[in-house]
């Protein structure tokens, strides 16, 4: 016999299908939301998945993605690179792995988090990100900082400390293969290009 649950996954004593969301990104067929309030509550450092398929439908009792939580950091932006979510928070940012059917957690990179939404893009070489101690790319395997090449610095921490802003954000261009760091999202006076041939 075919049940509603059999054709759907989703239990026929769901409370909820829908959430509002801050954040979101597609991968394996499953859209993963953070930053999220569900049935008029909000929960800022939640994320969950939908059903595999349904992009716009996500069980709130069985969708739970729970591998950083209750850390008192709300999530600012997801993004998804080769089968990892980055999932960042103001001060942290955790890779996520979901090529599996669990999702876990693969790594945390502390002082890699961003303020706002704007401060992550993604390239042909990875993700990029800007806060306040550099800026960063994740190529599928590891996270580099752009600011340093063999040990050295390329920009000095003064100057950066002087460049970067709480509204710093981030672009890439795709022809050229520029990231494009710009101080703030408010003023747009100065920026930072690197050529990441």
């Amino acid at each position: 016999i075919d049940t509603f649950e059999s054709d759907t996954g989703i239990s026929d004593d769901e409370v909820s299908l829908t959430s509002k969301y801050k954040t979101a990104v597609v991968l394996n067929r499953k859209a993963y939301i953070g930053n999220l309030q569900q049935d008029g509550k909000v929960y800022s450092d939640k994320m969950v998945k939908s059903v595999t398929g349904l992009f716009d439908t996500f069980p709130f009792t069985t969708s739970d993605v729970d591998v950083a939580i209750s850390d008192g950091d709300e999530i600012i932006k997801l993004e998804g690179y080769a089968d990892r979510i980055l999932q960042f928070k103001r001060n942290v940012m955790y890779l996520i792995n979901v090529s599996q059917d669990i999702e876990f957690l693969e790594d945390k990179f502390v002082y890699k988090g961003v303020t706002h939404p704007a401060a992550t893009c993604r390239t042909d070489y990875g993700i990029a990100w800007v806060n306040k101690y550099g800026c960063y790319l994740y190529d599928g395997k590891q996270v580099l900082n752009l600011l340093e090449r063999k040990g050295l610095r390329l920009i000095g921490e003064e100057d950066w400390d002087d460049f970067v802003t709480y509204d710093s954000i981030i672009g890439y261009s795709p022809q050229s293969r520029d990231i494009v760091v710009i101080d703030s999202c408010k003023f747009n006076k100065n920026r930072y290009i690197y050529n990441l041939i």
